[in-house]
């Protein structure tokens, strides 16, 4: 029993035990399974959130390129605000982006927002230093904020990478030279040549700098290099000796020149080199001469030839003793290139403006023989008719001038003038009712329109359309003296509307009351009042102010001292007028018979 009790005991223990192990194992189990599930739990949740930041992540630079796209389409259809703000969209998600950064920046910079331009440049600059167009972009703007050393040294980063662009020199050297650095400007000349081989230009680029330096000699070695390596290049051996005169040694400048034209005797840039040399020494004869040499030469073209003589223009516009040599430089130029109309064409201006219309007139047609498509050549042979009263000329050429610039008023205003004056009334109304048509805003234009009309009109006798255009013109330009006295005139031989006429007259007396011709007009009109007392006092002013010579005045005095009763005096001044030549049709009639006769 004993032993069987012990047995029952330890099954008792072995069974707590297991039963314990279960349970501890259980509880193992359990707990295990709850940490596994903890950690796989925090495992799902770290991927759940990289794959939101991923699709995040593709979600904007889906946003950005869209973005991006639509702005750089919108630039190119020229909507540049629309453009930056999609551009400023782009920033929002991402601020560091080189490409938004660089198209916003080239739009700050255009618009001329340039501090926003650099702030963006130098992003899209930092972000890649090896692109050059950001960088370039980066460099501009720097130079638009006159920051020329920062701009050079972004062209040193440049050349890193692009050590043979030459572009990049110059720049650097420009950036410089802004800088006011010059020896660093040398210098990057300098690594130019050595790296992309000589260049002419460039060399004459530091000759420029060392010359604004005054650094004389290294002037000079630069020039004889190049004349070295170019020995037939004259214009080096001209750099010379313009850097001789100006270091003030003339006489081996003259030297220079004389050593080209051993070699080069018809280089016309040599002589006019050598010109200026004799002008600055003024050596007055040496200096036209060797223009003259230069001038005759077929290498140098007509139109450096025209700035030459027009170079004369400013400077005779007072006669001196430039003027024959202007004349003779025409000359030469007009017998070079006779059927050249630039030849002409200054020979006409000079000739124009020394007051000689005939012989201008005469360049100007030869002109038209080649080339009579420029109008303003049309318009400038007809001022200068008009100027010598060829009205036959005006009228012919002016109706040229209608038919090939229609819609240029001037042409049918002075060939309504010029028929006027050829008593070809009707053919006048015609061209100036046409071409007042195309005066456009030129007041003093249609002014002359108008009262030309209105002097055409009353030669027909058409007095209500002439009254009318009188009236116009008037309204238009109410002092303008020379349309009161005309019309006030033909008022007065009217006998129509004479209070008007003497309002009219009166008027154009006090704006210009020294004119002989509106003195008779007031006087007429108040003649044709009946207020002779008053008309043989303004008749007389006009004879104290040379009136007495003319016919029509000396006739008006006549008539106004028959009117007061004075018939002797009034035939004393008939017999007068004849004399001085006066075509009145009754003049004669009145002198037979000692009587007024009045149309």
């Amino acid at each position: 029993m004993y032993k069987q009790k012990t047995i029952s005991g330890q099954q008792n223990i072995s069974t707590t035990k297991y039963a314990t192990a279960l349970l501890l194992g259980y509880l193992f189990l359990l707990t295990s399974c709850t940490a596994k599930k903890d950690a796989t739990a925090s495992t799902s949740t770290k991927a759940e959130k990289n794959t939101e930041l991923a699709k995040q992540k593709i979600d904007d630079d889906f946003k950005l390129r869209a973005y991006f796209y639509d702005a750089c389409r919108e630039k190119t259809k020229g909507n540049l605000d629309v453009a930056q703000t999609l551009l400023k969209e782009c920033l929002k998600i991402n601020p560091n982006n080189a490409p938004t950064n660089y198209e916003l920046g080239n739009l700050y910079r255009y618009t001329g927002k340039y501090d926003e331009a650099l702030k963006c440049a130098k992003i899209a600059a930092l972000a890649d230093e090896k692109n050059e167009w950001y960088n370039i972009l980066y460099i501009e703007c720097l130079h638009n904020k006159h920051q020329y050393m920062d701009a050079a040294a972004r062209y040193e980063i440049l050349l890193k990478k692009y050590p043979y662009r030459e572009d990049f020199y110059q720049g650097l050297a420009g950036e410089y030279i802004y800088a006011k650095k010059p020896d660093k400007a040398i210098d990057a000349y300098t690594r130019m040549q050595k790296t992309t081989g000589a260049d002419d230009d460039i060399a004459l680029q530091k000759v420029k700098i060392f010359t604004q330096q005054k650094k004389w000699v290294d002037a000079e070695k630069e020039l004889k290099n190049l004349i070295a390596a170019n020995p037939k290049e004259s214009r080096y051996y001209t750099y010379l000796a313009d850097l001789y005169q100006q270091e003030g040694q003339p006489q081996k400048a003259l030297e220079t020149y004389t050593n080209v034209l051993k070699t080069d005797s018809l280089n016309p840039f040599v002589h006019l080199a050598l010109a200026d040399y004799y002008r600055q020494q003024h050596q007055e004869d040496g200096f036209f001469t060797e223009l003259k040499k230069a001038f005759v030469s077929e290498d140098l073209d007509i139109d450096n030839k025209v700035k030459i003589v027009m170079s004369y223009y400013n400077a005779t516009e007072q006669p001196n003793k430039l003027l024959p040599q202007a004349y003779e430089l025409c000359a030469l130029l007009v017998k070079q290139y006779p059927d050249n109309p630039k030849s002409h064409s200054i020979y006409a201006d000079f000739l124009y403006r020394d007051k000689k219309p005939r012989e201008a007139a005469v360049e100007l047609r030869k002109i038209l023989e080649f080339d009579k498509g420029k109008y303003q050549v049309w318009n400038q042979l007809l001022v200068c008719e008009s100027e010598m009263n060829a009205f036959d000329s005006v009228a012919k050429h002016s109706a040229e001038a209608m038919d090939l610039f229609p819609d240029q008023a001037v042409p049918y205003y002075l060939n309504g003038v010029a028929n006027v004056r050829l008593k070809q009334y009707q053919k006048a109304i015609q061209s100036l009712k046409e071409g007042k048509q195309f005066v456009y805003e030129n007041t003093p234009l249609e002014v002359e329109f108008c009262s030309n009309l209105g002097d055409a009109y009353n030669a027909t006798k058409d007095y209500e359309k002439s009254d009318k255009e009188y009236d116009k013109a008037i309204e238009l330009d109410p002092n303008n003296a020379s349309i009161l006295n005309n019309y006030a005139y033909y008022l007065s031989l009217r006998k129509q509307n004479l209070e008007k006429a003497e309002k009219m007259s009166k008027r154009s007396l006090e704006l210009t009351p020294s004119s002989v011709s509106y003195i008779d007009t007031y006087g007429w009109v108040l003649y044709q009042e009946q207020k002779y007392e008053e008309a043989k006092k303004y008749l007389e002013k006009a004879f104290d102010r040379g009136g007495y010579n003319r016919p029509a005045i000396v006739e008006h005095y006549g008539d106004v001292m028959y009117k007061l009763n004075e018939v002797d005096k009034a035939v004393e001044n008939w017999k007068k007028a004849k004399e001085l030549g006066s075509k009145s049709e009754l003049l004669q009639k009145k002198i037979t018979d000692k009587k007024l006769y009045e149309e």
